[in-house]
């Protein structure tokens, strides 16, 4: 049998689909590591960040949590190492993880995060994953992938102090209009019955703790109570102070409704005066062994009748100069609401009126809510 040969037309077909294939080729494999690459480097920047994500809420909590940047670290570091960047843990430096603060410029606008600026709310992970070959690093000069990510936590914490009226007001019912209460009246040398004003404050109390309780953040609440230096003319005899502090601040929130529960269980009275209930409140949120450092301080005015020694806005003005913010609360008819809007006027804090015990507790909450920020 005679062999076929290829004709000349043929073999330069040949010959061209063999030039395009080798020029081909190149291009191909380029394709096909391209798109192994883009996968894989897509593939370490989500996992980076998944790592980077934890380690941020890990620094943050532990940091809202004890407000020591060591231990912040330390935990920051454990989660990074849990979570795998390409197969192996990411590691974390000391000065990968950064404090600062996170605010907003405008509500509703994003988070800026400025390192040791102010009251420190916040930690930041800067990360970057060990340098990886990409696959054919070997064929292409600088086929190395290094990312980087950035997550920063935030948990702003607040010390809150209520600073709460034990005049001898507070026993009347919540139905009453008047401003004081009389010496005569049969409930002044009696504890505060369940029909009472302090009562409903007390509800209140429970209502803002249970707020506090459901938050991410770690918030520190103290109790303070003011009246007036004031033996009470009761059997047996009891001296009742201007102010005091009640409960030093605690993250024990606990401690807020103990505190609470003894002052019901408490024979007070007195008058009204609310600047030595607004000095007390300044004392407890500065307290060098309760008070925290790079928190916010909150103190929550709350009377139902007008103050009856100095005007309390001087001492708000004070609180303020000390970056502290004073809201105020009036519940019931007989409160002095422009002397309170003053006060929180000079606080930078908001007024809030409350006439019955149902708006007492929403405002209680409200409160509660706005002493809480958490940002991730």
């Amino acid at each position: 049998m005679q062999a076929v040969r290829p004709t000349p037309t043929e073999r330069t077909r040949r010959g061209a689909v063999l030039v395009l294939m080798t020029f081909l080729f190149p291009v191909v494999l380029a394709i096909g590591f391209l798109s192994v690459n883009v996968a894989y480097m897509l593939l370490l920047r989500t996992e980076l960040r998944v790592a980077t994500d934890a380690a941020a809420r890990a620094a943050g909590a532990t940091y809202s949590a004890t407000n020591n940047e060591a231990a912040a670290i330390d935990a920051a570091q454990e989660i990074a190492l849990l979570n795998k960047v390409g197969g192996q843990g990411l590691v974390l430096a000391d000065a990968d993880v950064q404090f600062g603060r996170s605010e907003q410029a405008t509500a509703g606008a994003r988070y800026d995060f400025v390192v040791d600026g102010g009251v420190r709310n916040s930690a930041r992970i800067n990360a970057t994953a060990d340098s990886r070959v990409l696959f054919g690093g070997q064929l292409f000069e600088d086929a190395i992938f290094s990312p980087s990510q950035t997550a920063t936590a935030s948990y702003d914490n607040v010390d809150i102090c209520l600073v709460l009226d034990r005049s001898s007001s507070m026993k009347l019912s919540t139905w009453e209009t008047a401003a004081a209460m009389s010496t005569s009246d049969s409930r002044f040398c009696q504890v505060p019955n369940v029909n009472s004003r302090w009562k409903a404050l007390s509800n209140a109390v429970s209502a803002f703790v249970s707020v506090l309780q459901s938050t991410g953040a770690t918030e520190y609440v103290g109790v303070v109570t003011y009246a007036s230096d004031y033996n009470m003319p009761c059997s047996p005899s009891s001296f009742s102070p201007k102010s005091r502090i009640d409960a030093q601040l605690s993250g024990n929130l606990d401690n807020t409704l103990t505190a609470m529960t003894t002052l019901s269980a408490t024979n007070w009275g007195g008058n009204t005066d609310i600047a030595a209930g607004v000095v007390m409140g300044r004392t407890a949120l500065s307290h060098p062994t309760y008070s925290r450092p790079h928190t916010r301080k909150v103190m929550i005015v709350l009377t139902d009748g007008h103050y009856t020694a100095a005007n309390p806005v001087s001492e708000g003005e004070t609180a303020g100069t000390q970056g502290m913010v004073v809201h105020t609360v009036t519940f019931g008819d007989g409160a002095n609401l422009t002397a309170m809007q003053d006060l929180a006027d000079a606080g930078n804090g908001t007024f809030h009126h409350a006439p019955d015990p149902e708006t007492l507790e929403a405002v209680f909450r409200k409160l509660a809510a706005m002493s809480v920020l958490l940002t991730d």
